[in-house]
């Protein structure tokens, strides 16, 4: 069984040595794609997810924090009640903000001093932290026009003190480079075509070719042809990963925070159901032209609503579940959370329970249609 296998991996390499322009293609695409898209793409976005540290507990705080949710651009999820409770939430991805209150917030701005309110915010995303930053500062800036008018009402200095400062932490990326953002789920977008289309077209290929059924008349069974197809486009996958990130590293100065076995196991968790999408193309493809249009159809939504190009938390219901349903989605979650904020498997394992169930539902429906085209 192994040398049959073997034997149809090792066709496959040879015939991928043979097509130059495939080649070209898996070497690079990836690559010009990289470096384009990561220069060239941003992004916007609201409500988002903030928990709130209120060692306050005054009317004050209240207030600041009712002027950022006005603003529309924070969701406050929860309020939390210590420092690593915080750091807990940003960490594991549950919320992009947090704004922490000191106990004497209330107390200085009431003897006419400075209270100053901390906001923390996820800097991996370059644009969600910037707009977090100036909506935090034009709501800090609300807040001490309206204190100083009542300061001064009151009698106040002619040059009051300010009453409230603002001070923002942008963690992960604290020079707020897009690179840094957007690579990482760039990589998971090329990972996705890689799988796809080369799963997709490679029996297919056989069939247009008229190959199919000789292959089909040997000792070798269809499972050992499956394998032989898939086993190289895997081989490709890992080894488009490694460039990526190599490039990612040395042209757009992004580290790997996290552990890098850890980021390989997570990518043959993703690659194994974008195969599978890919055998279903094939057995409902008659040539590879039709192979090539389905799979762009169904990168296309993949790219769309998986959270890469726009925010999911702005879709409407349908879209945000239909992206649920997509590997990518779950995926971009994974390697953002252990490239830029070097977490575990205890930050994201929520993900990996989906990329799990998503692999079952697909193969499922992979084989069966792989048995129908076989009757």
């Amino acid at each position: 069984m192994w040398n049959r296998i073997k034997a149809l991996v090792w066709k496959e390499f040879l015939q991928l040595r043979r097509d130059k322009l495939t080649l070209a293609f898996t070497l690079g695409m990836p690559l010009m794609q990289l470096i384009i898209f990561g220069l060239a793409i941003n992004y916007d976005v609201k409500h988002m997810p903030a928990v709130v540290l209120d060692e306050s507990q005054s009317q004050e705080s209240r207030s600041f924090v009712d002027g950022l949710v006005a603003t529309q651009y924070f969701d406050v999820k929860v309020h939390i009640t210590s420092e690593a409770g915080l750091r807990a939430a940003i960490d594991r991805g549950k919320a992009q903000v947090g704004v922490w209150f000191p106990p004497d917030y209330a107390r200085r701005i009431r003897s006419g001093q400075t209270g100053e309110v901390m906001i923390i915010v996820d800097g991996s995303s370059p644009t969600t932290a910037s707009s977090a930053m100036a909506a935090a500062q034009g709501v800090g800036q609300l807040r001490n026009t309206q204190l100083l008018y009542d300061r001064m009402g009151y009698g106040g200095a002619a040059k009051p003190v300010m009453p409230v400062e603002v001070r923002i932490r942008p963690w992960y990326n604290p020079d707020l480079r897009s690179p840094t953002f957007i690579v990482p789920g760039l990589v998971g977008v090329i990972l996705s075509m890689t799988c796809i289309m080369f799963a997709a077209g490679a029996i297919v290929r056989e069939k247009e070719r008229g190959t199919l059924d000789q292959v089909l008349v040997t000792p070798v069974t269809p499972l050992e042809l499956f394998a032989g197809k898939v086993i190289p486009v895997i081989a490709m996958a890992y080894a488009q990963l490694t460039v990526l990130f190599g490039v990612a590293h040395f042209l757009f100065k992004v580290p790997v925070a996290g552990s890098v076995p850890l980021l390989y196991a997570m990518a043959g968790l993703f690659i194994i159901p974008m195969l599978g999408i890919g055998i279903r193309i094939s057995t409902l493809a008659q040539s590879q032209g039709q192979s090539a249009q389905m799979s762009m159809l169904t990168i296309l939504p993949f790219v769309f609503l998986s959270g890469y190009i726009f925010p999911r938390e702005g879709m409407p219901l349908p879209f945000f579940l239909i992206g649920e349903l997509m590997p990518l989605t779950h995926f971009i979650i994974i390697i953002r959370a252990i490239v830029l904020r070097g977490v575990g498997l205890e930050a994201f394992w929520p993900e990996v329970l989906k990329l799990l169930g998503l692999t079952v539902l697909i193969w499922t429906i992979a084989l069966r249609s792989m048995k129908r085209a076989e009757a």
